[in-house]
């Protein structure tokens, strides 16, 4: 009997219902899954080590796949052993926290490993099984792995959404002020997607591998083309989760350039301030170090106005002259104020839709259409007696 932080949850499927079950070991439920269709093992919070004997003397595991089972790197991937073919994804799990799940996919039975015990992001996938729909009903193992494989893919979502939201707050706060401590986090934000990117590009490279060097679909068998068109099903899924992870390392580049953009700006500004105050007393000292000379009148030689009696007034009104005269001059080239004051006007309704379309062109697609499945129309209810009247 397995300890009491594990679990061994069991799905059959038969021509009538699909039936629930708990099992006391990995064998029991092996042996169960013999007199169903179709069945999903789901083994948590058991060491490989434990049960990996059991499967690969049941469902005829290579050793090479039993020592990967074992002992191998957790990357995500796919290894294809013939007739059994092991898939290990990185799940994302609601606690925030990620672990790695492995599917060996055999005839008739899909198994799924487990190292954690609960938390799990198959909730939804067992709500559907239980809810007894007639689509699924119908299901054979490689429907029920894309349920599951969709299941883990799911979980990357929240997450997403969530780094898209920072991303537009990021971008609001570095136009109105930016701040050095907002570069700490975007570089953060780019960490994680960087670790997102890891979880899902190996095994869409492994899925694409595995569909070019796959026999040709007129000479493959019925099972064989059915287990393809699955694993073509998520390569798809996580295509649209690298879509919208590119997107949002593209958008975070983008605010480290404009947080770098804005850096430099506010550095020219505050050079162009020190450059005008520099110039603008420049004349005045040259003003005041030529009347400070005192050269007395000698033969011909000599400052004129320095035993004028308005000399005073007429130096300093020369140096209030020269810089007024910078400053007006500064002013007509637009050094000095908003240079762009001039062109501003108010929004028109066709500036307003541009930019309405343009932010969600620019912020909202990735999610809502790349991530977004296709849904069967709607049929509009009948109208009641009292609405046709």
């Amino acid at each position: 009997m397995q300890q009491a932080q594990t679990r061994i949850g069991f799905f059959g499927w038969n021509d009538h219902a699909i039936e629930e079950r708990s099992c006391e070991s990995v064998a029991e439920a092996i042996a169960l899954s013999k007199s169903y269709r179709a069945a999903w093992i789901d083994v948590e919070g058991v060491p490989p080590s434990d049960f990996v004997g059991t499967i690969e003397r049941s469902v005829r595991l290579v050793p090479l796949a039993a020592d990967t089972l074992i002992e191998g790197v957790r990357r995500p991937g796919v290894d294809d052993f013939d007739d059994v073919l092991v898939v290990t994804m990185r799940s994302h799990l609601p606690d925030d926290s990620t672990e790695f799940i492995d599917f060996i996919l055999t005839d008739g039975v899909v198994i799924t490993l487990q190292e954690r015990c609960g938390g799990d992001g198959f909730d939804g996938v067992r709500g559907k099984l239980r809810s007894g729909n007639e689509r699924l009903l119908r299901a054979d193992v490689n429907v029920v792995f894309l349920l599951l494989a969709r299941a883990v893919c799911d979980g990357f979502r929240p997450v997403l959404e969530r780094f898209q939201d920072s991303l537009e707050r990021f971008e609001r706060a570095l136009v109105r002020r930016p701040d050095t401590s907002m570069l700490d986090r975007i570089h953060h934000q780019r960490r994680q997607l960087l670790f997102l990117r890891q979880g899902l590009v190996p095994l869409r490279e492994a899925l694409a591998n595995m569909q070019a060097s796959a026999p040709v679909r007129e000479m493959a068998s019925s099972p064989m083309r059915a287990r393809l068109g699955a694993l073509r099903e998520l390569q798809d899924e996580i295509g649209a989760l690298l879509d919208v992870v590119e997107f949002q390392r593209e958008s975070s580049q983008h605010l480290l350039d404009l947080y770098l953009n804005a850096a430099s700006n506010k550095l020219n500004e505050i050079v162009r301030v020190l450059t005008i105050i520099s110039v603008i007393f420049m004349p005045m000292t040259l003003i005041a170090g030529i009347y400070g000379m005192n050269f007395e009148h000698g033969e011909g030689a000599g400052i004129p106005e320095l035993r004028w009696k308005y000399g005073y007034w007429f130096a300093l009104g020369l140096m209030a002259a020269t810089a007024l005269g910078f400053l007006y001059f500064f002013w007509r080239k637009g050094w000095i104020g908003d240079p762009l004051r001039q062109r501003r006007h108010p929004p028109s309704a066709a500036h307003a839709t541009a930019a309405v379309l343009e932010h969600v062109v620019g912020t909202a697609w990735p999610l809502s259409v790349i991530l977004a499945r296709r849904r069967p129309a709607r049929t509009p209810r009948p109208a009641s007696p009292k609405q046709a009247n």
